[in-house]
């Protein structure tokens, strides 16, 4: 499934159960980082790590380290992350690799 068609679902999901209340940035950021650091546990136990670097309006930005480097399945991990990010925030949001700015 495209981004941009994830991305209009979950928009018109919003919409038809009316306008949520935005959190705050300081809710959101608390949001963000326990997802990140839920996922923490399984990426060291194969030998990688992540970390949130900064929230950029919709754009999470993470750095991989350690086996996630250069891994395979790098796309796959930042995609269940951001698969979770937009059940618990209740809004579309990309997940990127901040070395790729």
């Amino acid at each position: 499934m495209s981004s941009d068609l994830v991305t209009s679902l979950a928009t018109s999901l919003a919409a038809a159960a009316g306008s949520p209340a935005r959190m705050s940035e300081a809710e959101r950021y608390r949001v963000v980082s326990n997802v990140i650091q839920s996922m923490r546990a399984g990426l060291q136990a194969d030998g990688g790590d992540i970390t949130l670097v900064a929230i950029d309006g919709d754009k999470i930005k993470v750095r991989l380290s350690g086996a996630c480097v250069g891994c395979g399945s790098a796309g796959l991990t930042l995609g269940g992350i951001r698969r979770q990010l937009v059940q618990e925030l209740g809004e579309p949001v990309l997940v990127v690799p901040a070395s790729f700015e």
